[in-house]
């Protein structure tokens, strides 16, 4: 859905983060080590993995492995097939605002300890640290050991201490979570007052399970949930143009149950009306975009 910001920055090092990490189930600080990190209150071990330290709490981990087993189960082969996603069509998205926003955001979050939520391979800054709840599917591939993923995380339990955290990045995550809600909470927690956060996520879009779809947000709806912040900038990503060009290949290809006619009527009509989104170019400025988007973002900070 979002532009892909530049993957070419250094990677963080543990030693960046290291001083406002917490164990997420019962937030004592934890002790660093080669191998693992250990939370001397509760006796949880965290393993490091190619690097990576992975934090999971310790109350959800038969949760969340059953929630990533289930996903990487299903149509495995399929969706991972190089044939497949060279047919995929382009994203649907014209948000002609994107770059110079984005551009502002990461000028604005330019100093201290930034994280950016569900990262995947996606880089906003050499200061930025990338949070996932899984390993990207080509990271450690090859015998490489660098990860695009600095922590495994979990968004609805965060391994940061409070208030810790200078901004905040979360782009087209929270429509995943179990529980937005708690997702929110905790970024209000692990924020210094005065810290910043970005966050977009999808109004009138498509689902699309990783490994679950399951919340959507109006404007006012976004604006609501995160009143513990002071707006600096919110709005449409994308205008009806885009709605309309992401929608109707999956509205019309969901008539067919089985996977690969699905996803070929979604992929001739994604190739075919992808033109049409450039229209937002001028309709995505509308005052009125708003009411058939199909994503808002919203710019704050902690009061």
């Amino acid at each position: 859905m979002p532009a892909v910001i530049s993957q070419s920055l250094p990677v963080p090092t543990s030693k960046t983060f290291s001083h406002a990490l917490v164990c997420p189930d019962c937030r004592s600080a934890l002790s660093p080590a080669d191998t693992a990190f250990h939370c001397a209150t509760c006796g949880a071990k965290f393993p490091v993995e190619l690097g990576v330290p992975k934090l999971w709490p310790p109350s959800r981990t038969k949760e969340i492995e059953a929630s990533v087993a289930s996903f990487r189960g299903s149509n495995r082969e399929a969706r991972e097939s190089p044939f497949l996603r060279a047919l995929m069509p382009p994203n649907p998205i014209c948000d002609p605002g994107e770059a110079s926003r984005h551009e502002r955001v990461k000028n604005s979050m330019n100093t201290g300890l930034v994280v950016n939520l569900g990262a995947k391979t996606a880089r906003w800054g050499e200061h930025v640290v990338n949070l996932d709840l899984v390993m990207p599917q080509n990271d450690g591939a090859g015998g490489n050991s660098t990860s695009s993923v600095d922590i495994l995380g979990d968004i609805q339990r965060l391994p940061f201490a409070d208030a810790s955290v200078d901004g905040v990045i979360c782009t087209y995550v929270l429509e995943h979570v179990a529980d937005s809600r708690a997702c929110i909470d905790e970024i209000a927690r692990v924020v210094k007052p005065g810290g910043q956060i970005f966050i977009s996520v999808p109004f009138i879009f498509p689902t699309h399970p990783d490994p679950l779809d399951r919340w959507r947000w109006t404007l006012d709806g976004l604006r609501y949930s995160l009143r513990d912040f002071d707006e600096i900038e919110a709005g449409n990503a994308g205008g009806p143009f885009s709605t309309y060009v992401a929608i109707t290949p999956t509205m019309l290809g969901s008539a067919f149950s089985n996977f690969y006619l699905f996803n070929a009527v979604r992929f001739t009509l994604g190739w075919l009306m992808w033109p049409f989104k450039f229209v937002d170019i001028v309709a995505a400025n509308s005052k009125k975009a708003y009411m058939t988007a199909p994503n808002f973002f919203f710019w704050g900070r902690k009061r």
